[in-house]
């Protein structure tokens, strides 16, 4: 019997300032397109043990290889200076459904 995988919740903030907040995201993404982590590994080109300690915030990566993953899962990732942080969060809420 096929095991069922339960949705984890997007992160509050869209920001990305540690590992645990990336893997958190990531995990969430495989979560919500119901895909085992073997499969998820397998979609990205990484081993489970990779993506389960990338997902767990107990490795980092290289850039490359983190944008790769992120792509494979559905994640865009958007760099702005700190200082339009606030101001582009405010935007993001008022145009959220």
């Amino acid at each position: 019997m096929a095991r069922k995988i339960t949705e984890k919740a997007l992160p509050e903030s869209p920001v990305v300032d540690s590992l645990e907040t990336f893997g958190a995201f990531i995990r969430s993404l495989r979560s919500r397109q119901q895909l085992r982590i073997d499969d998820a590994a397998a979609l990205c080109g990484v081993s489970v043990q990779l993506l389960s300690d990338l997902e767990n915030g107990k490795r980092s990566v290289g850039l490359d290889k983190a944008l790769s993953i992120a792509q494979q899962m559905g994640l865009s990732l958007l760099a702005i200076p700190k200082s339009e942080l606030p101001r582009t969060i405010a935007n993001l809420k008022t145009k959220a459904p």
